[in-house]
């Protein structure tokens, strides 16, 4: 499975592979949540029970915490906007579970979302 995005009447579009796993840590690549950048960590849970989560956001100045012990119903997706939680041209992301293992997505728009791109997460 894989997961594309177009937008601005296709325009734009970025694509990304799907997860094999789910995981109880995830660690995302690079976003950029400062200027004309929007990061947002897409969080979803494949359990048939509920799940919390612990977004945490390691920046330029150190590490950030972003919503803790955050519940996801079971089955469903939640999508964290970096932005809401912190301001840097670096930020890349850590999400532990509990309750069941998630799988999780970065994504990034620029310049009045003109361009994106996204990635799958990388769990140890």
């Amino acid at each position: 499975c894989e997961r594309a995005v177009y937008g601005d009447g296709r325009i734009w579009a970025h694509d990304s592979i799907g997860v094999t796993t789910p995981a109880s840590t995830w660690y995302l690549a690079e976003g950029a949540t400062a200027g004309t950048f929007e990061t947002f960590v897409l969080v979803q849970n494949p359990n048939a029970a509920p799940v919390t989560v612990d977004v945490n956001f390691m920046t330029s100045s150190g590490l950030v915490p972003g919503p803790q012990a955050f519940p996801i119903p079971a089955n469903s997706r939640t999508t964290f906007k970096a932005n809401d939680f912190v301001t840097d041209f670096n930020v890349s992301t850590m999400v532990n579970s509990t309750g069941g293992p998630v799988i999780c997505e970065r994504a990034v728009y620029g310049d009045g979302r003109i361009w994106a791109h996204d990635s799958i997460g990388y769990s140890p």
